[in-house]
């Protein structure tokens, strides 16, 4: 009888592990084509997020995303986009893939414009470029605390929620880390 259960604990197990699996391997090919769609989703979806995060009913999802307050260096327009994050020691650590052109008018900034947990701050910002060692680290950390992330950045997770390291150490060549100085952050007032 024992035995029984324990054969049906383990098919069970491997069902869900296969089911796992196979809905991230979905999430990354459908997200990682970057075609049409998912573009549009996103740009649909960034300005309610957006909105979202600087309202009072921010605590529905700031615990894991914010906003970006960028002006574009030819343009002059303001961008505001939501970036997930992860907290570490008094800093904010964010991620974005290098082929996306936005992080480009933070490289000759000292600080960045950001709404966190609903406050509107500036606060001082390092770029990660190039260092792959540096950004897997800083990968891991943001998958462990929204293992969403892995889904966005390319990367496959086992059933514990692991990073695989193959897709890490690739993920890592592709992505920038953004890394905001909350404890020396300056509280703005709103516009």
């Amino acid at each position: 009888m024992t035995q029984d259960i324990s054969s049906g604990v383990r098919a069970v197990y491997a069902f869900n592990r296969a089911v796992h699996t196979q809905v991230v391997r979905h999430s990354i090919q459908l997200i990682s084509k970057k075609g049409p769609a998912v573009k549009f989703f996103f740009r649909m979806i960034n300005p309610f997020v957006a909105w979202l995060l600087q309202s009072r009913l921010h605590g529905l999802i700031s615990f894991q995303l914010m906003v970006l307050e960028i002006t574009g260096r030819r343009s002059g327009r303001i961008f505001r986009i939501p970036v997930s994050y992860a907290k570490q020691s008094d800093d904010l650590i964010c991620l974005t893939l290098g082929e996306n052109l936005w992080w480009r008018n933070l490289q000759d900034c000292s600080s960045a414009t950001l709404i966190y947990k609903g406050q509107r701050q500036l606060a001082p910002v390092q770029l990660v470029v190039n260092d792959a060692a540096a950004i897997e680290a800083q990968m891991r950390m943001l998958i462990a605390h929204n293992p969403i992330d892995a889904v966005f950045a390319g990367v496959r997770l086992n059933f514990k929620l692991e990073p695989n390291p193959a897709d890490l150490a690739v993920a890592a060549t592709r992505h920038v880390v953004l890394r905001f100085e909350l404890a020396k952050a300056t509280p703005l007032v709103a516009n």
